[in-house]
């Protein structure tokens, strides 16, 4: 499908998701160059050159691409790399999937975002000022940051004080939210933009859990399609279309993160214009036969998003049944990682990401982020059996411990 024999991709980071870039960029030829300020990351293991280079250095990246003729570049995961990538991209006159700073704002300051929700006619989420008469419990977040970090469960003053205390922690701008907590279904909305069209690729169903009190639930995984994606199509897509349209979207990928309440009405939440954590192209890949971020990929190095007939493929409404389980870990040193091979070789586990190696520590101060997620399996049974068979076997067979037992939190998701 893709040519890349020749091309020279530079990857803004070196952390074991981006392994997922590098891997995908090689299936098709390209040679990849790999930085960050840290000797041993898992990408640059992988990589076909690495280079001790901080990704936040832009004058040093953009002396790299020239000196080593790099044809484009991809970012990562991480929204507080987007500035930096979008600044590394003019100056070194390489495609970039941003093209303006309000792109970036629009996506990580969670206050922008909800402007936004609002002016277009989209629910979002009721909020508080700190002498409001708030009815607990409340959310709190800071305006300008992901991955759950900052972000604390209130039930009385005493913890809306030190919620704010953490979420100022975790804000660069200082600027935190107060939110009715919303305790509801969720789901995700994904998005491609291509040449200036937003297309609504898939709507899946987000599954969450408890860890800890105080904290926020954490994914166990998604399941694909949501029964809310015709309801999205129907009554939201035409209202982020013309906000996209604002914006002045013109190529890329875009998650939305959605509670859905009691009356089916959709509340979005989160938005990511970037890369996604939660890898959803691998199922999408199979089940569709188009990658989302194969197309990051052929945008860096070629400027174009598609290469061939992948539009035609989109059919968010006719999904095959697919899954994403997400393993959520306890804090601890790991000793083992126990039945990954095994896994490997059945029949409806089409991958397995492995967030984590033997030797690294969890911290106790993971609790409460994605960071917990330890291992994501993606899993497109023939039935609804199949997929409970699997659940079982990847219960009896996954173990990863620590010297106190095993750190694996879930094994499945419940629809």
């Amino acid at each position: 499908m893709y040519n890349w024999q020749g091309k020279k991709l530079l990857v803004l980071g070196a952390t074991k998701l981006l392994c997922q870039v590098v891997n995908e960029a090689h299936k098709y030829g390209a040679k990849v160059v790999a930085i960050d300020y840290f000797e041993n990351s898992p990408a640059k293991k992988i990589a076909d050159e690495s280079y001790l280079i901080s990704t936040t250095d832009v004058d040093a990246v953009v002396k790299l691409i020239q000196e080593k003729s790099i044809d484009g570049i991809v970012t990562g995961f991480m929204d507080s790399m987007l500035p930096y990538y979008k600044e590394i991209c003019k100056k070194a006159n390489l495609p970039c999937y941003i093209d303006n700073q309000e792109q970036i704002t629009f996506t990580t300051d969670k206050a922008v975002f909800k402007n936004y929700l609002k002016e277009f006619d989209i629910p979002c989420i009721s909020e508080y000022q700190p002498d409001d008469d708030i009815k607990f419990p409340v959310i709190v977040k800071p305006v300008d940051n992901s991955g759950a970090r900052g972000i604390s469960v209130c039930r009385n003053q005493q913890e809306l004080k030190k919620g704010i205390a953490l979420a100022l922690e975790y804000s660069k701008s200082k600027k935190y939210l107060i939110e009715k907590y919303l305790d509801c279904q969720e789901a995700t909305a994904f998005y491609l933009f291509v040449d200036g069209k937003a297309y609504f690729i898939a709507m899946g169903d987000r599954h969450v859990m408890p860890v800890k009190d105080g904290f926020i639930k954490l994914p166990t995984g998604y399941s694909f399609p949501s029964p809310h994606s015709a309801d999205f199509a129907a009554n939201y897509d035409a209202k982020f279309q013309k906000m996209f349209q604002k914006l002045q979207i013109k190529n890329g990928m875009m998650f939305l993160q959605c509670f859905i309440d009691k009356n089916g009405k959709c509340i979005p939440y989160e938005p990511g214009f970037r890369l996604t954590g939660s890898l959803e192209y691998i199922l999408l890949d199979k089940v569709c036969g188009y990658n989302p971020l194969a197309m990051m990929i052929n945008f860096a190095l070629t400027g174009k998003m598609t290469s061939g007939d992948e539009l035609s493929k989109i059919n968010p409404l006719n999904m095959n049944k697919c899954y994403n389980i997400s393993c959520l870990l306890r804090d601890g040193e790991i000793s083992a990682i126990k039945g990954i091979e095994q896994l490997k070789k059945q029949e409806g586990i089409v991958e397995i990401f492995e967030s984590y190696e033997q030797g690294d520590v969890l911290a106790e101060t993971v609790w409460g982020k994605l960071a917990q997620i330890g291992v994501r399996l993606f899993l497109v049974p023939k039935d609804k059996k199949h997929y409970e068979e699997l659940q079982k076997i990847i219960k009896k067979t996954l173990t990863i411990e620590s010297k106190t037992g095993n750190m694996v939190i879930n094994y499945g998701i419940v629809e």
